[in-house]
């Protein structure tokens, strides 16, 4: 069986080389009294591209927050860039924070904000930079995903749904993170 990665595909002469990115170990999340993941368990590995697919309410947005933090889980153990996230000092959270990133179902751009200044929100919480380099570096993550560089003077509710997707994307490409989640990429 061969699986893909950054380096072309994994054999078993180089399986033992793999880095493994984000673990996930018996995780069990509940909502109210529903189980939505029970003792779930993965690896991801460098360079991987890993999809889930399912019905709605499967729990796939669910394991994305419960990654992320953003949901608290019953039991388990998650693991980014070998690091515990439970056991995680601030300073450690603070640097995988800055290896991720995330584009959300409906985009979740801040709406008093334009395209530009939505894609500076994580350099802006994570780095000290000029604002010049700042609008530099958000104009190259807009026309990276496609948008037209007036887009990125726009207001979220002056754009498509298809345009709002992009700009969410480039603010989660913004820091050129490690990992990037998807939820619902190809919805809008």
């Amino acid at each position: 069986m061969a699986v893909a990665s950054g380096n072309g595909v994994k054999t078993a002469q180089n399986a033992d080389q793999s880095e493994i990115v984000l673990s996930v170990r018996d995780v069990t999340v509940a909502i109210e009294d529903k189980l939505v993941l029970d003792k779930l368990s993965l690896d991801i590995e460098r360079g991987e591209i890993l999809g889930f697919v399912g019905a709605s309410g499967a729990g796939k947005s669910v394991l994305l927050r419960t990654i992320l933090g953003l949901m608290p889980k019953q039991s388990g153990t998650i693991r980014l860039f070998g690091v515990d996230v439970d056991k995680a000092s601030e300073i450690e959270r603070l640097r995988i924070d800055m290896r991720l990133g995330v584009l959300f179902q409906h985009g979740a751009l801040f709406s008093a904000l334009t395209v530009l200044e939505n894609v500076q929100v994580p350099m802006r919480e994570y780095l000290d930079l000029p604002k010049k380099l700042m609008d530099e570096l958000a104009m190259l993550k807009v026309e990276l995903v496609g948008l037209p560089p007036d887009a990125a003077q726009k207001f979220p509710s002056e754009l498509s749904g298809g345009m709002i997707k992009r700009a969410a994307l480039a603010r989660a490409l913004a820091l050129d993170p490690d990992i990037v989640f998807l939820d619902e990429p190809t919805s809008g």
